[in-house]
């Protein structure tokens, strides 16, 4: 049944051709190769953007997150040290109510 309505499709566009071909001014048709030879001409060259675009965009990608896989990820932990600020109906004091936390920071992996 495939093959059947293919081949209908074949013919019914082969005698479409025909008949246009006889009627057409031999300048229309001049013009209508035209189009279709630079249709056709222009479909290797579209093919080999695309694969060299899709190339770039692949390298991009593979270099935009090749660095994640290198570096192990960074854990920051606070210490508990809490600063208490004053409350906000009192003025504000020149004089600091808590001497500043000095902050400590050990680095995993690294020789101390």
């Amino acid at each position: 049944m495939r093959r059947l309505l293919g081949l209908t499709v074949l013919a019914f566009a082969v005698g479409l051709g025909a008949v246009v071909g006889y009627r057409m001014s031999s300048e229309a048709m001049a013009v209508v190769v035209g189009v279709v030879c630079g249709v056709l001409a222009s479909i290797p060259m579209s093919l080999l953007i695309l694969v060299v675009s899709r190339r770039m965009e692949r390298q991009h990608y593979e270099e935009r997150y090749e660095h994640r896989r290198e570096y192990p990820p960074v854990v920051v932990v606070n210490p508990g040290g809490v600063q208490q600020l004053p409350p906000l109906s009192s003025p504000p004091s020149p004089y600091p109510t808590q001497l500043p936390v000095t902050r400590e920071f050990k680095v995993i992996g690294e020789d101390q």
